[in-house]
């Protein structure tokens, strides 16, 4: 066996490159981007209380875990999908974030909002759609 063949068998991630990109992939990188999401929500609900109250411990405690919980998972997605592909994913953050705010802040989203998450959504697909 040569010296790359034991190389790319060792896991050091050859074997990934040109992993084609499926719908679960993109389920399970969403869902570690949802993860680091809720951090935001966690975020805005401890700034409704005041500091070192039990509410204001009680949302960064969520917030902590969360960031900690995505910090696991984003650890597991980059070891298993090309980094370009996880990256660019991740961008889709700002469409859950304004999602979140909508539908749990009750915050206005502008046409500016959605024509740039559209922007953001086509460069991923280029992204995906190069991968696949």
């Amino acid at each position: 066996m040569s010296r790359e063949n034991r190389t790319a068998s060792a896991g050091d991630g050859a074997g990934k490159r040109g992993k084609k990109v499926t719908l679960l992939s993109l389920i399970v990188i969403q869902s570690a981007v949802i993860v680091y999401t809720g951090s935001g929500i966690c975020s805005k609900m401890a700034a409704a209380w005041p500091a070192f109250s039990f509410m204001w411990m009680l949302w960064i405690f969520l917030e902590v875990c969360c960031l900690g919980g995505y910090a696991v998972f984003w650890q597991q997605i980059i070891k298993r999908f090309d980094l370009s592909v996880a990256y660019a994913n991740r961008a889709f953050a700002i469409f859950w974030s304004m999602l979140w705010a909508l539908i749990i802040f009750g915050e206005r989203v502008t046409l500016k909002n959605i024509i740039g998450v559209v922007v953001i959504f086509a460069g991923i697909m280029l992204v995906n759609q190069d991968a696949g």
